[in-house]
């Protein structure tokens, strides 16, 4: 039982982090649609302070989808939960939420 333990724990070193923030979107940038999207948050965290533009850089289709959630969250006022990978200080997200706050 000790060498199943031990190889499981080999296999499964991998560990992913996420930070998220949670605001008010402020500004959208759309100049460089449709590869990125750039914009501001009324808050921020110690890896991506509030004077920083987080980033969104997937495939275009999602592009087109994020820039829809964060215009939506822009004209409502709602708030949104942005994630993106512990650490990375270019702040590209990876999760977005749209949330009814």
């Amino acid at each position: 039982m000790k060498y199943v333990l031990l190889l499981y724990s080999l296999v499964c070193m991998n560990s992913y982090g996420l930070e998220v923030i949670t605001g008010v979107v402020t500004v959208v940038e759309p100049s460089y649609m449709p590869g990125t999207i750039s914009f501001h948050m009324d808050t921020g965290n110690a890896t991506c302070p509030k004077n920083t533009w987080p980033k969104w850089r997937k495939d275009p289709e999602n592009n087109k989808a994020v820039y829809g959630t964060l215009l939506a969250a822009l004209v409502s006022g709602k708030k949104i939960n942005f994630y993106f990978n512990d650490g990375d200080a270019n702040c590209t997200g990876t999760h977005l939420h749209l949330l009814n706050d």
